[in-house]
């Protein structure tokens, strides 16, 4: 093998410029252009490719390991660039959206393909020669066949585990051997194997969560038997479902285009139609895979869903069709929403809108162009949970990192694809160029974002304005330093080297942030390194975190290991989910005394430490509920009066005893409660019957530390609370 690649060394250095920015499988096709497809039995010369994952252990032979979605993809995108034509072949990128055509169905793809790879000695024997700048055939069989068996579930994993359903699909399913006579599955829920046809459902049913090992056993025409076999992850057993799908299109076109999207709802117990609604916005779905089941997951930490619908709100959650897509396309999508939500309430009825990461820049701009266009919205309350409402951050070295391994790498693709669709330029205060540039930038499409909210007034005036961050608010970065390196990869053997090395962006001064490197002994090195000068420092910088790192280290690779010397970094910004007017990363935000006062937001709320990215914490979830739930749009509700159910808190800051007034509209039964900042609950002031009017409690607060308590006033029909600053 050394020899032969000594003489594609020379000849790609004799016929192709080093500074080409193609990817080495690009090289390595135009070098072994003088072999013919008809003397490759099978259509594919591995050699062709540069492999990221190792195949050679996914033969279909008894002992072949499981295999994971990631390498499967891998797999595929190298087999099919090696094909000499893969033109029938379905689009990679179509399988990963075809996984939520059928909520609760895990489509079944599957490789069954022989290959050739190069002899070892082709180029000692004569079996292969060097001549017009190609490496052609010579005299003898210059090849050695390999077998490739792999199969897949084009979802990875399911929220539904007690009944979900498998589809081997005719239309995944790439082979250039015979037509197979037999197929069967074991799914590893205790059944063993059974028969399994293409195109036809199964129904399987998992006792208890976890990982599984998925067994294909395909039988030829011939009687040989191949094996495969794939990882499976059952997150939960079920969830509930939704008791309605509105099917959202927007009235009004962006672009050219009206944005669609599914709205489930989920009814209060004891609710038959729609009465308290919360609305709910999703984020930035990467490729829009995530539907109800997802979502309710992800909504339900810490039983925040639930805890809602019992003190009864109704859920409507919005799932964007193209989450990828312009955010002023899919703001228009609620503004659709909440005016279908407007028509099957009663009248007069508010409602809460909170926005999820994306979601929450999505909200702002449809209540923002509502308000500005004179279209009532009834939102009393609007809680923008870490959105980036001033910019988020990849950092710029990884995006360098996808921009380079791109040609050579599924989800290098894949992931740089998604980077340079609309939402992420809109979002992102550094976005890659190319070619490369020394400095830290955003897409003109975050300009124009920019530009379109502050032409409808920026914010919308009407709601009660609440920010969430997942982000420190405390000046904590996320472990490391302005231009620390994050990402190790280093490889050294006799006939390859790699480097994919990534370093934080730095804070002002000149540093490299990127550099990469394929050699293959003897031919053009295909290098780049990028270094940036006056960048902030967002990737360590105080928010809410994503790991970013980690996802990379955990791809396989078999030239070295790629490492992750910080898993994390700073998604969302704290002053961006805050949107302080400041460009302080690290601002003091625990030290100043009303940072609310330096927002467009009414209140401001924020941990101690960094989180991840739209966590829900117990600390979180009180704020969150306590917003939601709070159906005025002022925190200084009124003191006095019968006319409904008000509590206020005083004085509020407090160096530590407050009094709680509240007010009961008819008498009854009434509780009222103190919660501390993380949820739990500190002392019960009274609960007993009270007669309608006013009435006054006191609460000394004492050994408590300061941060943000709240007073929850529950009475049998409603529910309300404040929060109380202690300093």
């Amino acid at each position: 093998m050394l020899r032969f690649r000594w003489v594609v060394a020379f000849v790609l250095i004799s016929t192709l410029s080093s500074g080409a920015r193609a990817g080495v499988s690009d090289r390595l096709r135009e070098t072994l252009s003088a072999i013919p497809a008809e003397a490759v039995s099978s259509g594919i010369l591995f050699d062709r490719v540069l492999p990221l994952v190792d195949v050679a252990p996914y033969d279909g032979s008894a002992n072949a390991p499981a295999i994971d979605l990631t390498s499967w993809r891998q797999i595929y995108f190298e087999m099919g660039r090696a094909a000499y034509d893969a033109s029938a072949w379905p689009d990679l990128q179509e399988m990963r959206t075809a996984a939520r055509s059928r909520s609760g169905v895990v489509p079944i793809a599957l490789l069954d393909l022989a290959y050739q790879r190069l002899r070892e000695d082709a180029l000692e024997t004569g079996a292969l020669v060097a001549a017009d700048g190609r490496v052609g055939l010579g005299v003898g069989d210059p090849f050695r066949s390999g077998s490739l068996v792999a199969a897949t579930g084009l979802r990875g994993s399911t929220s539904g585990g007690a009944s979900v359903v498998f589809r081997l699909e005719s239309r995944w399913y790439v082979t250039n051997r015979g037509s197979l006579s037999r197929v069967e599955a074991d799914f590893n829920d205790g059944l063993g194997f059974r028969a399994l046809a293409f195109d036809r459902d199964v129904p399987v049913s998992y006792a208890y969560p976890g990982e599984r090992i998925v067994h294909l056993r395909l039988t030829d025409a011939s009687g040989a038997i191949r094996t495969t076999s794939f990882r499976f992850e059952v997150q939960s057993l079920g969830v509930p479902s939704p008791d309605d799908t509105l099917h959202v299109t927007a009235s009004i076109p962006y672009g050219g285009q009206l944005g669609t999207a599914n709205a489930y709802v989920y009814l209060a117990d004891g609710h038959a139609a729609l009465t308290n609604p919360v609305i709910v916005v999703e984020g930035f779905d990467l490729d829009n895979s995530l539907d109800w089941d997802d979502l309710y997951l992800l909504l339900n930490q810490e039983n925040l869903l639930e805890d809602l619908r019992a003190d009864g709100y109704d859920a409507v959650v919005l799932d964007f069709t193209d989450a990828v897509t312009f955010i002023q396309r899919n703001a228009f999508t609620i503004v659709e929403l909440l005016q279908e939500i407007d028509a099957l309430v009663e009248p007069g009825t508010t409602v809460a809108l909170a926005g999820a990461s994306m979601g929450g820049l999505c909200s702002r701009y449809a209540l923002a162009y509502m308000e500005n266009q004179g279209i009532p919205h009834h939102v009393r309350t609007f809680v923008s949970f870490d959105s980036p409402q001033n910019g988020a951050n990849i950092p710029l070295g990884v995006q360098y990192w996808l921009y380079f391994f791109q040609n050579d790498s599924a989800d290098a693709a894949a992931l740089l694809a998604i980077l340079n669709q609309p939402a992420a330029r809109q979002m992102l205060a550094y976005h890659y160029t190319d070619p490369p540039t020394a400095t830290g930038t955003s897409d003109v499409l975050r300009g124009q974002l920019d530009g379109d909210l502050l032409s409808l007034g920026d914010y919308p005036s009407q709601p009660r304005l609440v920010a969430v961050a997942n982000g420190s608010g405390s000046r904590m970065n996320q472990g490391y330093n302005p231009g620390d390196q994050i990402i190790q990869w280093t490889y050294r053997s006799l006939l390859i080297d790699i480097d994919g090395n990534v370093w934080a962006v730095p804070d002002g001064n000149n540093h490299i942030i990127f550099q990469g490197m394929i050699d293959i002994i003897l031919l053009p090195e295909e290098s780049l390194d990028v270094t940036v000068i006056g960048t902030s420092p967002y990737d360590n910088a105080p928010g809410g975190s994503r790991n970013s790192m980690q996802q990379m280290a955990d791809v396989p690779a078999p030239y070295g290991d790629i490492i992750a010397l910080h898993n994390d970094h700073c998604f969302i910004p704290t002053i961006s989910a805050l949107d302080l007017d400041t460009d302080d990363l690290f601002y003091d935000i625990a030290g100043d005394p009303d940072p609310a006062a330096h927002s467009p937001f009414d209140a401001v709320y924020f941990p101690t430490e960094n989180q991840e990215h739209v966590f829900v914490t117990p600390e979180n979830k009180v704020w969150l509920m306590t917003e939601i739930e709070n159906p005025s749009t002022d925190v200084a509700a009124e003191e006095s009066g019968v006319a409904g159910l008000q509590l206020v808190t005083y004085p509020n800051p407090t160096p530590g005893a407050s009094h709680v007034r509240f007010s009961l509209p008819e008498a009854g039964e009434a509780e009222v409660s103190v919660f501390d900042p993380a949820g739990r609950q500190l002392t019960v002031l009274a609960n007993r019957s009270f007669a309608a009017g006013t009435h006054e409690l006191a609460w000394e607060g004492r050994g408590v530390a300061a941060g943000v308590y709240f007073v929850r006033l529950r009475t049998p029909g409603a529910v309300t609370s404040r929060p109380l600053i202690v300093r």
